[in-house]
């Protein structure tokens, strides 16, 4: 069998495979011989009928079952002997299979680049860390506070910001009443940022009981484009007024929303959980800062085809998100080419990193043990909530085991880099 081998590109190889004729007769006489076993043909007992009669009937089919046998047989001998590992199927062209005749094609495939990483022990890399401050404990507190918020009427004072007014309204172009800006006892926020500005002002300082008509504007990026930019009239009548009120930040507070008994206790387990969190996004960066640098020294292509599937699972996994939540992507103007062209570069950075890591698990010699994947699926049980030989259950049925064991690969090879590097640790406010 002939074999050449050449370079389309750095990531892209074409092998061009001749088959002698002594093989394709070879084969096409297996095949023969299986089809006269389960061929009807009139006249004649189950494996009994000439080959020629054989030929007559099924020969169109036959020889396309030769080929495609040909073709695997030959194609998976072809990357023993060149030593490829491709990604994905290949693509299969020229083909010439005529009576008579060698079986020739050619094989497109993708390969991952060899990476020849360069020096990285004792880089300097930069683990920020984000103080734990006062204000951002506060904060948390007082969500907590506006979690367990009531609302009180008000009955001495006219409406102001941050009220919940109560009212009766009604919206008319013309004298001709609109829908869509109508209603009765509806209770609204009374805030800029919720409500049309002209509104909004026109509701700020009337009192309880008032009735008031005005004239509004509607602005010009409002949705119904027959009402954007036109002039109504608002009818508003007040029926009640409530404001927000909070209850104190004390011990009392505590007790309500936590296990604790204290304010200063609660406190300094909200600042716990946020030093936890803020480690945990210093790692992150961490590792994206340490992931950057590697992909930076190292330089090298990637295979198209790859990419481009990469990315189509990435776009299908949000379109997937969107279709769920009720969003009908094939509405207004969705173009599935520009948005494919938005998960391209994530899908390049994801497989940069897996190469990076796959030449360093490699140059590094990692290697992995049953311990790290029982740990693996011991920290997934414990996540899901679920048994272990559930989870290992439902791995080993999806084909998950790969997966993990990749995964476990990576980690350990990026925590093997990681000691080799100096860490530079700054706290910073957040």
């Amino acid at each position: 069998m002939k074999i050449e081998l050449s370079d389309i590109e750095s990531c892209v190889k074409k092998l061009t495979i001749e088959v002698p004729q002594d093989k394709v007769e070879k084969e096409k006489s297996v095949v023969y011989a299986e089809l006269a076993k389960s061929a009807n043909i009139p006249g004649f007992r189950k494996g009994k009928a000439p080959k020629k009669i054989l030929e007559q009937r099924y020969g169109r089919s036959a020889l396309g079952d030769v080929a495609q046998r040909l073709i695997q047989d030959s194609y998976r001998q072809a990357l023993e002997e060149k030593n490829l590992s491709p990604v994905g199927d290949p693509v299969i062209e020229d083909i010439s299979f005529e009576e008579n005749s060698p079986l020739s094609f050619s094989a497109t495939v993708e390969v991952l680049p060899e990476v020849e990483l360069k020096e990285y022990e004792g880089a300097v890399v930069k683990k920020k860390m984000a103080q734990v401050t006062d204000d951002e404990v506060d904060k948390t507190i007082n969500q907590y506070r506006e979690r367990m918020a009531r609302l009180e009427p008000v009955e001495d004072r006219a409406a102001e910001d941050e009220d919940f007014v109560v009212m009766d309204f009604r919206a008319t172009r013309d004298g001709a009443e609109v829908p869509p800006l109508t209603g009765q006892g509806k209770q609204v926020h009374l805030r800029p940022d919720d409500m049309l500005e002209a509104v909004y002002g026109g509701i700020r300082g009337m009192k309880k009981g008032e009735e008031k008509t005005f004239t509004a504007s509607l602005p010009k990026e409002f949705p119904d484009p027959d009402l954007a930019g036109a002039d109504l009239e608002f009818y508003v009548k007040v029926n009640d007024i409530k404001k927000k009120v909070l209850p104190a930040a004390d011990d009392e507070l505590a007790k309500e929303v936590s296990e604790f008994d204290t304010l200063a206790g609660f406190r300094e387990s909200i600042g716990r959980t946020i030093k936890r969190r803020n480690e945990s996004m210093a790692e992150n960066d961490l590792r994206k800062e340490v992931i950057a640098m590697l992909i930076s020294q190292n330089a090298f292509d990637l295979p198209p085809r790859m990419v481009e599937r990469r990315a189509n699972i990435l776009a299908e996994r949000t379109e997937t998100r969107f279709r769920e939540s009720g969003v009908d992507m094939g509405q207004g103007h969705y173009n599935r080419k520009d948005f494919l062209e938005r998960y391209r570069e994530s899908a390049e950075l994801e497989i940069r990193e897996e190469i990076i890591l796959a030449s360093v698990a490699r140059k590094e010699k990692v290697e992995v043990s049953e311990e790290d994947l029982s740990l693996e699926i011991s920290e997934l049980s414990r996540m899901l909530g679920q048994p272990e030989n559930v989870v290992k259950g439902h791995l080993s049925q999806n084909d998950g085991m790969m997966g993990l064991y990749q995964k476990v690969v990576f980690d350990k090879a990026y925590n093997t880099v990681l000691g080799k590097l100096k860490i530079e640790e700054t706290e910073e406010k957040s």
